[in-house]
């Protein structure tokens, strides 16, 4: 049989892995590779030998689409845009494919630059075109190419601190409360579904580790993260088997805060080893 090729951690469980072990003073001493079936994703120690043991398991919430388009836009637009000279936001879609459609969408923001138009968006003509009539043949094109790329919006931010960027964000349907009432209820469908099952039962396996399970939330679930920015503490506890000692509970575009969940309850903690990722306009509703 073929050995198997070892593979690195994703983006993800690694920024999970440092928040457990700058929280909890452990580090890796295994991880699974994907080189042999049945291993948790990273087993860590404590570095000065005192304190417990933990068996860590990543996962999420995201929808498989969503998931691939974010990792996608992470690679493309991490940084300035060799020949964009102003900074822009743009609103994707899941059915975008970010390689493909990177450099017509530059092509198309520099076009927009070169004539001074700040604002393209499938909403609406966004070309100051009078009421009730169509829009110029030039912007009809645009328009075209923006729908053929499975972009919806496109929006120049003018700054003097403009470097050539391009913002990606999602506009998803929401309400972000004023509260962190969803926050359990999150975990608990999480856990009683069959991802979540899977991984608890992985996690049952290490019966001399505490068992740790890392879940990321979905980035169209605002109320987390609206909850995690405001810094909002859950006063409920969601059903954990007794196999899960803590569970932490985040989302990747809240900053540098994440929830830990132990018997004890929620806190909120504040994760210095992150670097803040570019956060999703918010295009929620507040009650």
């Amino acid at each position: 049989m073929k050995q198997k090729k070892p593979v690195q951690p994703a983006p993800d469980e690694l920024r999970a892995e440092a928040a457990v072990n700058e929280v909890l003073g452990t580090r890796r001493v295994d991880y699974d590779d994907q080189t042999e079936s049945g291993k948790a994703d990273f087993l860590l120690d404590p570095v000065d030998g005192v304190g417990p043991k933990v068996v860590l398991e990543v996962s999420s919430t995201t929808d498989p689409d969503r998931q691939g388009l974010w990792e996608g836009l992470d690679q493309h637009y991490g940084g300035p845009i060799p020949g964009l000279q102003g900074d822009w936001q743009v609103q994707f879609t899941p059915g975008t494919r970010v390689k493909r459609s990177a450099r017509p969408l530059v092509e198309l923001l520099q076009d927009l630059e070169r004539d001074g138009v700040d604002r393209i968006s499938l909403y609406g003509w966004s070309d100051s075109t009078p009421p009730g009539q169509f829009p110029t043949q030039q912007h009809a094109e645009r328009l075209q190419k923006l729908a053929h790329l499975r972009i919806v919006t496109a929006q120049r931010v003018r700054s003097d601190k403009a470097s050539g960027r391009i913002f990606p964000f999602e506009v998803t349907e929401g309400t972000a409360r004023h509260t962190a009432d969803t926050i359990s209820p999150c975990v608990d469908d999480f856990i009683s579904s069959k991802q979540g099952a899977n991984k608890v039962e992985k996690l049952a396996r290490y019966t001399d580790r505490e068992g740790h399970l890392f879940v990321w939330a979905d980035r169209g679930q605002l109320d987390v993260t609206m909850a995690l920015r405001r810094g909002f503490v859950p006063s409920d506890s969601p059903n954990v088997p007794d196999s899960l000692h803590t569970i932490w509970f985040g989302s990747l575009d809240a900053g540098e805060y994440v929830y830990r969940w132990t018997r004890a309850g929620w806190t909120l903690v504040t994760i210095t080893s992150w670097v803040t990722t570019n956060s999703l306009t918010d295009a929620s509703t507040e009650e």
